[in-house]
């Protein structure tokens, strides 16, 4: 190691503490810009380059690097996102935050050339500034953020573990191969968010649909059936009723796992759906009542109003236990609890209507 990167490392070794300070900063920053902007990601990953990792940087590129603060990348944090479009959402929150080095930052997704392989993501060089009413150990002292999905960052992995990063040299059907997965995971991530948005604008339909009681056509998957839970008259009157109970609260969860069970008695759209709560609610309310009614349970799914309904639906079809037992498997994965608990519901419930 020559006398330029020894002074380099020597700075480093009285910087370090003031940059483990810095790290704490930006990654409270960052967690709280994130929540702030409502973008979901799937990781904030964040560090302090080791003395090591310092010292093997400047062996490979050290001619860059004429002095320590020519380092811009000593702590460098990494968001993770999961739609290509919220890494540029949460670059300009990034901007807004932080003072950026324009100068070290790049787009570096719009760096590759058409014919090359590659996928990178949006890098920022930034630092607190001496008027951002931080301590001044930590101003003016350059940090790296990038942000990229996770398909960005799958590449970007198996890129560094590889250690090909440029095509230039790579045999003609290799270069052509790492462009190709390179494409392949563009296409897909422009994908991700084309169903994302489809995904939203079915989802917001159906809601006015079934708000508007225009829905019975629709068809009971896991996006209407949760709709139905939490926007139909019916339903949200009798979860609300059967909350009462006990002055319960009730507390939102996935519907998807009555879709089977809808599907044992038949129904497999949503006006089925409305015309079983329309016959049964009462029932469903009954059974409810007595079963909560001598507990204290005070929080409640939402999916316990389908819970009595299907029941409820059982006893008005005066099922046998034999229909009953189907019934509870397609829940249980054990047969004989299944029957057992079918035996005390049909004595309890159907048996006696049925003598």
């Amino acid at each position: 190691m020559n006398v330029k990167d020894r002074m380099i490392i020597e700075d480093y070794r009285k910087a370090r503490d003031s940059f483990i300070k810095l790290d704490g900063v930006v990654y409270d920053k960052l967690c709280a810009l994130v929540k702030e902007s409502g973008i979901q990601t799937l990781s904030i990953e964040h560090r302090v380059k080791s003395e090591a990792s310092l010292a093997g940087k400047l062996v490979r590129n050290g001619d860059w690097y004429q002095k320590f603060t020519d380092l811009t990348d000593i702590l460098g944090a990494r968001v993770i996102c999961f739609f290509n479009d919220e890494v540029d959402k949460l670059g300009k929150k990034i901007e807004e935050t932080f003072s950026v080095d324009w100068k070290n930052s790049s787009d570096k997704r719009a760096l590759i050339k058409a014919d090359s392989f590659g996928y990178l993501s949006l890098h920022y060089t930034c630092y607190f500034s001496e008027e951002s009413g931080y301590p001044a150990e930590i101003c003016n002292k350059k940090f790296e953020i990038q942000i990229r999905t996770i398909l960005q960052h799958t590449w970007a992995a198996i890129e560094h573990d590889i250690g090909y990063k440029s095509e230039f040299g790579l045999p003609r059907e290799y270069a052509r191969g790492f462009s190709r997965v390179a494409g392949l995971l563009e296409v897909a991530d422009d994908e991700f968010i084309r169903l994302r948005d489809g995904m939203k604008a079915y989802t917001d339909d159906i809601r006015a649909r079934i708000k508007e009681n225009r829905a019975d056509e629709v068809a009971i998957n896991s996006v209407s059936i949760n709709e139905f839970v939490l926007n139909n008259r019916l339903m949200c009157e009798l979860n609300r009723k059967i909350a009462a109970i006990n002055g319960a609260e009730m507390k939102t969860v996935d519907s998807g796992s009555y879709i089977e069970q809808l599907g044992w008695f038949g129904i497999t759209k949503i006006g089925e759906l409305q015309d079983m709560t329309e016959r049964n609610e009462k029932i469903a309310f009954s059974l409810a009542e007595s079963t909560l009614r001598a507990t204290d349970i005070d929080i409640l799914s939402s999916n316990v109003g389908l819970w009595y309904l299907c029941r409820a639906e059982l006893i008005a079809r005066k099922s046998t236990i034999k229909e009953i037992t189907e019934f509870f498997a397609v829940s249980l994965n054990d047969k004989e609890m299944a029957a057992r608990r079918a035996t005390t519901f049909y004595n309890k419930h159907v048996g006696i209507g049925n003598k």
